[in-house]
């Protein structure tokens, strides 16, 4: 067999390898960089994912528990700001020069390292802050509770329950009353605080644990819950029904 090829068919010849060879290796760096963007997060993924100072990781997450917002010294959360010295202010005025969490009999103070914080009541004057001993759950009780009112500056250590509650508090409309919930064993206590007067009373426990995302408000006074049982199913009791105003008449 014989080859006759010209120099020029030999030149177009090389020319045409080198140019496939180029447009392989293009696409081939071309699938492997589009693989690795798809699987490398995005500047903004990162960002998002990241918590900020203020984040609350040790909040628990019960059915319908709110999640508070949690800070510790330098923190500030809705204009309160936990200082580095351990006071409670709000914008720039003191509230609390030091916040004592637990007391022993050797006259030794515990003071807050973490500070957990309600939501504002509707009209935004109220708000509940339970002080910590410890910089997480682990580290401490959180069983010193706070009204702030934001409307005459104050802060008040107010008594809701043994171990100050779970995260939750409801207002009445007018913002009488705050309404709070602590369960423990497989049952459950609501406790109602009179705003003006920081008078605390306790409900009767509930026949079984309370589910607070079903409680609903049936009057200016009035309550009602649905219990659970067993797997977090309801329970065949009938609803739990509270009535703030007889309580506070007794």
């Amino acid at each position: 067999m014989t080859f006759n090829y010209s120099r020029r068919q030999v030149v177009a010849w090389v020319i045409g390898c080198w140019m496939m060879s180029s447009a392989i290796a293009g696409c081939t760096d071309t699938t492997t960089r589009s693989q690795a963007e798809a699987t490398s997060p995005s500047p903004e993924t990162v960002t998002a994912s990241t918590p900020t100072p203020t984040a609350s990781p040790n909040l628990p997450k019960l059915a319908g528990v709110q999640e508070w917002a949690e800070i510790v010294k330098g923190g500030s959360v809705q204009r309160l700001t936990f200082s580095n010295d351990g006071k409670l202010l709000y914008q720039d005025k003191v509230l609390l020069p030091e916040i004592p969490v637990s007391y022993v009999s050797n006259g030794d103070i515990t003071y807050a390292q973490r500070l957990i914080i309600s939501d504002s009541s509707p009209s935004g004057r109220f708000n509940i802050v339970k002080a910590c001993e410890g910089t997480t759950n682990e580290s401490g009780l959180c069983w010193s509770v706070y009204l702030v009112d934001r409307q005459a500056e104050t802060a008040q250590k107010v008594d809701i329950a043994k171990y100050g509650g779970l995260n939750w508090v409801q207002w009445t409309t007018d913002e009488r009353y705050a309404l709070f919930a602590e369960s423990m064993e497989g049952v459950s206590w609501f406790v109602a605080l009179d705003l003006q007067t920081k008078e605390a009373k306790m409900f009767e426990q509930t026949a079984a644990s309370a589910d607070l995302s079903s409680f609903k408000w049936t009057g200016d006074r009035t309550f009602e819950a649905n219990l659970l049982c067993g797997e977090g199913t309801n329970c065949t009791e009938p609803l739990f029904r509270g009535n703030i105003s007889t309580l506070f008449a007794q």
